[in-house]
């Protein structure tokens, strides 16, 4: 057990030196908390380690799998991963651009008034469209006690129809709606995506590249993903020879 606590405060001590490291390359300055090189951005958030590295990745440009966005908006929120990709599949088929006849946009399909409640200032961004209509279906789910046809026939149709109706309305597009997202949720959904975070695509939009930025990140990202990889690999070679039977010395020698 000691050298197991020795080994778990040496890779905790080696991620927050990481952590540092990544800081570093993305120009934090310790005492404003902003970006030097990069001043179109001002850092928010925690410091852990997870936040900093998605804030990180997004701002340097780094493509996102949206699946790893779907997974980590239904633990925050508490809704079942393969309801949420169910939904997105059946709204916009993991559209971010999409935007339906009612106005509806992107990928969860949210109304601009949703949206603006559920605090999505860029609903064509996927990161923030998909934490938004998680957000919005835990609201469901907890106004109808877990009932997700309920909840499902809501985010359709609306809240007052169910009310209305006492139930699930008796709208046809409403009922085949339910059926199929509950087929969906039956199956394995993967959207098989990347997207890049609002910031970057802000900036692009602004013609940075004209001023060499979106190459500066690009090189920027190269660099940073690259000695992580590096560094995390031979980390992780270390604390596996470690728990399979290393000695102390070998544990200590951790970063």
């Amino acid at each position: 057990m000691t050298n197991n606590n020795i080994t778990y405060t040496n890779l905790y001590n080696y991620m927050n030196n990481l952590l540092y490291q990544i800081q570093s390359a993305a120009g934090y300055n310790s005492q404003t908390n902003q970006i030097n090189q990069f001043p179109w951005s001002q850092r928010t958030g925690s410091q852990n380690f997870a936040a900093t590295f998605n804030e990180v990745s997004q701002r340097l440009g780094v493509p996102e799998s949206m699946d790893s966005i779907f997974e980590e908006a239904a633990q925050r929120y508490g809704v079942p991963l393969t309801l949420l990709k169910a939904v997105a599949k059946a709204e916009s088929n993991f559209n971010a651009g999409a935007v339906s006849s009612a106005g509806a946009q992107g990928v969860m399909q949210l109304m601009p008034s949703t949206a603006e409640s559920l605090g999505v200032e860029n609903p064509f961004d996927a990161r923030s469209n998909i934490m938004g209509g998680a957000k919005y279906i835990a609201e469901k789910l907890n106004q109808y006690d877990g009932d997700i046809e309920l909840a499902l026939a809501a985010y359709n149709a609306g809240s007052g129809n169910v009310a209305k109706y006492g139930g699930v309305p008796p709208f046809s597009e409403t009922r085949n709606y339910i059926k199929r997202i509950k087929e969906y949720m039956g199956s394995d959904l993967t959207t098989g995506q990347t997207v890049q975070g609002q910031l970057y695509e802000e900036e692009s939009a602004r013609g940075a590249s004209g001023s060499g930025m979106m190459e500066i990140t690009e090189l920027a990202a190269q660099y940073l993903l690259g000695r992580m990889q590096l560094q995390m690999q031979d980390q992780m070679n270390r604390l596996s020879s470690s728990l399979a039977g290393g000695d102390t010395e070998k544990e200590n020698s951790l970063i």
